[in-house]
């Protein structure tokens, strides 16, 4: 039930802050200082994984915390923007590469990214949005969504 109501109410202006602002950051410090022994703490409230992108015009590396929807052995990951934030940066990084790193259940593992055009995103959307509710308040407010598929590669 608790998890039901965190879900819900992340579409909220002060929740997309804490997210954004406490989980995201302590997500990672978590795996970062645990060497990734322990997962990302946001993953009690939603299948959570790492996503590490490398910056388009830095060059540096970059993690965030992402919901993910599993499909066989791939991941789905998206992004709804909510209204007043900025584009999330990852998105143009695996944009512009195609690759990435991602971080789930204690194994990390290169991946693919394959951005799906809109009636893919349709046919995921509400798996996506049964995870995470507030994807669709964001879309809602927005009409911006954007989603990934994460094919992992063979090591």
């Amino acid at each position: 039930m608790w998890r039901s109501a965190i879900r819900r109410l992340g579409a909220h202006p002060a929740a997309v802050w804490v997210i954004k602002h406490v989980v995201s950051p302590l997500d990672r410090a978590v795996v970062r200082v645990s060497r990734g022994r322990l997962p990302p703490p946001s993953r009690i409230a939603v299948p959570t994984l790492l996503l590490t992108t490398v910056g388009r015009r830095s060059g540096r590396a970059r993690t965030i915390p992402l919901v993910y929807v599993r499909d066989g052995h791939r991941y789905v990951v998206a992004n709804a923007r909510p209204a007043g934030e900025r584009r999330n940066p990852w998105i143009a990084n695996l944009r512009a590469s195609g690759r990435a790193r991602i971080r789930v259940r204690g194994r990390t593992m290169p991946v693919l990214a394959h951005e799906l055009d809109e009636s893919e995103v349709g046919r995921w959307w509400p798996s996506l949005t049964d995870r995470w509710p507030a994807f669709a308040a964001h879309y809602a407010a927005t009409g911006e969504r954007t989603a990934f598929i994460l094919e992992p590669l063979a090591s």
